[in-house]
Order: structure tokens, then sequence, then C-alpha cells
């Protein structure tokens, strides 16, 4: 469960437990106070309830239509005209959905039913034991309803977003190598545009020939591992992506030396780990690489970037260029 969950349940059993004392005060003081002063208590209980909807901005239009009209119409009308012990039937009905907003595992019932059972007692306390029995019983019976609706709900709601979550996963992220798409990248990088970062274009050398001649399983093979060491070296202040084709996209929030490292690492790591493999023969894979000048995240530093790979690409392939002046710098492997 994550923290904004446990934070919200938290809130709604506070309101609600404050709501049982309200109500159980409202209970006692109604014996000497006019019904108007008695539905102050009730409309306190209802103003939590409201307040918690909205602020939860999940059960919305219908549940909001119903308690502010039920709020403004109909209860004002009801509390007008009801005896003491009529106004002690509404909880039978009033409670049980209030209580329902807070309901999502079956453990969440407890603090309703004591509530149910706390008010009985008031209710034998003020009239008779059959009374109390079927206000219990009625009460308990539209807590079943409404904790069965609460329940539902919130586990089709739970279904929904860990869909939601799970497509809007598959659309950010390279469906060959695991690591984020354009569009993944745009999403990630969208809060550090104001952050300076370095671009950096990398690109397989005589990708190709691999496809060409091993196959494109081959390459498809070589692509996947490239993109493991990748996304093993990402952080958040490294990110990486597939740009398309053989072509990686890289953001670097980091100092230019400490870009310079991990793309050092990322090299030895490709070494080792991105091999083709025939008969006896052993071929190891390169890349190129192409670290823009220090800017922000836009088109035009990864233009940039990619001139350096084009000039790492024209001059021998396997280097990294980086511009950090007028002049490149050429960091061979």
């Amino acid at each position: 469960m994550n923290t904004e969950v446990k934070f919200k349940r938290i809130i709604s059993c506070t309101i609600f437990s404050l709501g049982v004392i309200v109500n159980t005060v409202g209970f006692f003081a109604s014996r000497g106070m006019t019904r108007c002063i008695t539905g102050i208590f009730w409309f306190i209980d209802l103003f939590a309830f409201l307040t918690f909807c909205l602020w939860k901005k999940k059960y919305d239009a219908y549940i909001k239509i119903f308690m502010l009209l039920f709020g403004m119409v109909l209860f004002p009308l009801i509390l007008y005209v009801a005896t003491l012990t009529e106004q002690a039937l509404l909880y039978d009905f009033i409670m049980p959905s209030i209580y329902a907003v807070s309901i999502r595992k079956k453990r969440d019932i407890i603090l309703p039913v004591l509530n149910g059972i706390l008010l009985s007692s008031i209710a034998y306390y003020k009239t008779t034991i059959w009374y109390a029995v079927v206000f219990l019983a009625i009460y308990l019976f539209c807590l079943l309803l409404s904790s069965m609706f609460s329940m539902t709900l919130y586990n089709n709601f739970t279904e929904l977003e860990n869909a939601y979550s799970l497509l809007s996963d598959v659309a950010k992220k390279d469906r060959l190598t695991g690591i984020f798409n354009r569009f993944g990248l745009e999403s990630i990088i969208k809060d550090k545009k104001e952050l300076p970062c370095y671009a950096v274009m990398l690109d397989i050398d005589f990708f190709k020939q691999i496809n060409d001649t091993y196959g494109h399983e081959m390459g498809d093979e070589v692509l996947f591992k490239l993109g493991s060491i990748l996304k093993k070296h990402a952080s958040k202040d490294f990110i990486v992506s597939r740009r398309g084709g053989e072509e990686f996209l890289l953001y670097s929030f980091a100092s230019y030396e400490a870009t310079i490292d991990t793309l050092m690492d990322i090299y030895t790591d490709i070494e080792h780990g991105v091999v083709i493999k025939e008969n006896d023969v052993v071929k190891h894979v390169h890349i190129s690489a192409g670290v823009s000048v220090q800017g922000f995240a836009s088109e035009e530093l990864v233009a940039n970037a990619d001139r350096n790979l084009y000039h790492s690409k024209q001059n021998g392939r396997n280097m990294i260029t980086a511009r950090m002046e007028p002049v490149p710098i050429i960091i061979k492997k």
C-alpha cells in the first residue's frame, strides 16, 4: 500500500471516529435540546462526509449529488417532523453510508460495527430493548449492503488503476530492450527541463552487418543485451532510452567527468557482455558515442550530440567524441 493510501485511510478513520463521539454527544444532549440544535450534530457528520468525498475525489458525481440532495432537502425535513426515536432510526440508514467511504477491506468494518453497538446501547437506554434490537439489526443489514458496495467499488477501482499503470508502463518502455522509448523519455524528463545536462547519442557499430551476417534474431539479441547494460547504469541522474533502430539517447544530469566515467563503464560492460559467438569465433560488439555541450534537454542538444556521434563514425568508430569547446575531444576506448 502506498503512502497516499495509508494517509487517506488514517484521515478516514480519524474523521469517522470523531463522528462517533459527535453522534454520542448529540444523542444524549438531544434530551434537553430542540430539534434544531440536535440537527447541528447531524450536519457536522454530513459536512465531514462531503468534505472527505470531495477531497478523496473517487466517488464523484453519484454520491455527491445524492448526499447534497439529501442534506439540503430531505434531511432538514425529516429532522423537523421526527420524534427522538424516529431520529435514532435515521442512524440506521445514514451512518452505514457514511462509514462505507472508509471501508476497503473486511477488517475496516470493525469500527462501524462498534459504533452500531454503541448506538444500540444508547437506544436501549432511552427506549426499550426491542427497539434497540430492531435498531441494531437494521443498522447491520444496511452496513453489510453498503460495505459490499464500497469494497466492490474499491476493488474495481484498484484493478483499473493497476491496469492503467501496466498500460502506461508498456507505452513508455521499448518492448525489446526494456528501457524508455521516446514517449517514456519525454515523460520522465519533463520535470527536469530546467536542469543543465548532457545529451549522449550512442550507436552500435556496423549493426547492419550483424543483421546481414548473423540474422535479425542475433541483431535483436545484441540490442537486448545492450539495453540490459544501459538499464544497469540508469539512475535519476543518468536516463537512458532507445531512440530507434540501433540508436540510443541518454541524458546525464551529472557532471561532465561523471558522465564520461559512466560511458566508459558502459563501454567496458559491452566489451565483456555483448559478443557474437559463431563456432569457435568470438566477435566483440563495439559502439560509438557523441556527447553534447552542457545545456537543457531539447532537440538542439540532441542534434549537437548527434553531430559528435557522426564525428566518431567518420573517424574510425569505437570511440566517444565530446565537445566541451569548439575543438572536439576524442576519447578512444
